[in-house]
């Protein structure tokens, strides 16, 4: 691969011209008088680096036996290698303390000497890779060990030419980081330079990895399924291992995806499998590659899969809706802030599942009961594709008997989900104690036009929060008793009126809260007993006023199950001392 700035020096001009009594072109002894041009490639190397470094030369010149070259103090030249009359090669070695900079090189031809000025630099930063070589086929770990280099995290990466793929890239430090590569099975026999880019600045590593001849690879059957399909599946290898530990994974261009699972896998010998899979009706469109992994081999099969799109399934589809009131109390300057938002969207759950469902609590709530518990961590993350949402037309609507609120189509563009969103409600768009119908404008594609009754709640009434005043940093005692008064909801019992202090618990400090579902008569009382129990310092104190609705679904689907919720929520600073 020859750079763009290759650096070329003229070494003649103004040669005579010469006669020829015929029309058969210039002879061999005209080459001579063609200006001579010499470069060289590459033009740059790290300390402690060795690398080939090409000359050419436009006309013959090159003599087997007769070239040398210099790049002076600290580079040693291992070789010389003619290759033909234009063309050599040096084998070049950079002494880990060599003086960095500039330098001139000197190619010597039967003891004519030839310098090129200022074409070769020597800098301070350079790499390794172990291992530097991989089979066609195969996927492997790299090890990249730099010497005076700045890598980092998410500004670093690197690139092993074409045919070979990056599948994972980390910076341990600023000097190692680690790549998992894939060497296609058509990829390029040969050595091949690498590269890591640190931002605009490059540093590239000569020849420094090798594409070996020998292929192990693998080949995939079905090439194309649809989402939410089961289908049969076989492996055929060459000059693979297969083994019953073989770990099949698909992959697309954000990493593994887990929206295809492996149902049934069954090795008949060290080069052929089969089984079944099953794709997820949420499965990302495309075309996926699989990765067979046994033990520390591993062969990635590019383009194997192709997820074709299929047609939702209504039958099942969910609808969730939601209307709600969210205020703040400033704790600068004690304005209350407000804004009002309402959603809605139609999903189709995930088939197979993915990940446990949340518990599900019901039944009547027991009042005026205090308490303190700790806030239960997230759950461990799963890597479960995003589910179909399914398109109702441009606009739902919410239709109570005072009012319409119309929600806009919206699609998000980094998974494809559609949801329904509410602009620029104020509350004056929110009639409380009201129970709206949803109407669907519909779409001939997803779901159709349909009306149905009393989905969705408004909580029964406002209220406000009274005493004490929630800003200007309030200070309270956890060893008194902590007085707040607000204005009745009067939700009980249709709704649920709730407040909590939210902080650290003093027995581990990991994040808990003190909380209760007080009567609906204005005033309550936080314990001692209750606020002792967390650590002194900035808390949130929240108030909610929370409804649900009827159990319902949408006409065609079977899920009946749905219920619409509505809460009217405040948030205020304080601090426990």
């Amino acid at each position: 691969m020859r750079s763009a700035f290759t650096f070329a020096v003229l070494l003649a001009a103004s040669l005579v011209a010469c006669n020829h009594d015929d029309d058969t072109g210039p002879g061999p002894d005209d080459q001579q008088q063609v200006a001579l041009r010499l470069s060289i490639h590459p033009q740059v190397a790290g300390q402690g680096t060795s690398l080939d470094v090409t000359m050419e030369a436009n006309r013959t010149v090159f003599e087997f036996g007769a070239t040398e070259f210099d790049l002076g103090q600290g580079v040693t030249i291992d070789s010389v290698t003619v290759i033909d009359n234009y063309e050599a090669v040096a084998r070049v070695h950079i002494d880990p303390d060599a003086d960095l900079g500039m330098r001139d090189a000197t190619i010597t031809i039967e003891g004519d000497e030839s310098v090129l000025e200022a074409s070769f630099e020597v800098i301070a930063e350079s790499f390794f890779l172990d291992p530097d070589n991989g089979k066609m086929g195969e996927t492997l770990y790299v090890a990249m060990v730099g010497s005076s280099t700045e890598w980092q995290e998410g500004y670093t990466w690197t690139s092993f030419g074409d045919g070979v793929e990056i599948l994972e890239f980390s910076v341990l430090s600023p000097g190692l980081a680690e790549a998992r590569i894939s060497i296609r099975p058509d990829a390029p026999p040969g050595p091949r330079d690498v590269m890591v880019e640190n931002g605009p600045h490059v540093v590239t590593l000569y020849d420094g990895f090798i594409v070996d001849r020998a292929v192990i690879t693998a080949f995939w059957d079905p090439p194309q399924a649809y989402q939410g399909q089961t289908v049969a599946y076989t492996i055929t290898g060459l000059d693979t291992a297969f083994s019953t530990d073989t770990l099949i994974e698909f992959w697309d261009d954000g990493g593994i995806n887990a929206d295809i699972q492996v149902i049934e896998q069954r090795v008949i010998d060290a080069e052929n499998m089969y089984g079944r899979i099953r794709l997820s009706n949420a499965a990302r469109l495309g075309y996926r590659d699989v990765l067979l992994t046994t033990g520390d081999e591993a062969i990635l099969v590019p383009d194997a899969l192709e997820v074709l799109d299929a047609p939702p399934d209504l039958s099942n589809v969910i609808p969730a809706t939601n209307f709600d009131i969210y205020r703040s109390i400033d704790n600068a300057t004690g304005d209350l802030l407000e804004s009002v938002e309402a959603f809605a969207y139609f999903i189709i759950p995930l088939n197979p599942p993915c990940g446990a469902a949340p518990p599900m609590g019901d039944g009547p709530m027991p009042y005026d009961n205090n308490g303190v518990w700790p806030i239960p961590p997230p759950p461990e993350p799963v890597d479960c594709p995003d589910p179909e949402t399914v398109s109702a037309g441009d606009f739902v609507w919410y239709e109570g008997p005072e009012n319409v609120v119309t929600l806009h189509k919206d699609i998000i563009q980094s998974s494809g989900q559609i949801i329904y969103w509410g602009i620029d409600l104020t509350l004056d768009d929110y009639h409380f104690d009201t129970v709206y119908d949803l109407h669907t404008q519909g779409d001939p594609d997803g779901i159709p036009e349909v009306l149905v009754e009393a989905v969705q709640p408004t909580v029964p009434a406002d209220y406000y929060l009274i005493s004490p005043e929630f800003w200007g940093d309030l200070t309270v005692s956890r060893y008194e008793d902590f007085n707040y008064e607000w204005t009745p909801a009067q939700t009980y019992p249709d709704a649920i009126f709730g407040t909590q202090i939210t902080g650290s618990l003093v027995v581990d400090d990991e994040p808990g809260f003190a909380g209760c579902i007080p009567w609906d008569d204005g005033v309550h009382t936080y314990t001692p007993n209750e606020l002792s129990q967390l650590n002194p310092g900035p808390v949130s104190f929240s108030a909610y006023s929370y409804i649900q609705g009827r159990y319902w679904g949408l006409p065609f689907s079977t899920v009946q199950s749905q219920r619409s919720d509505s809460v009217l929520s405040t948030e205020a600073f304080m601090i426990l001392e």
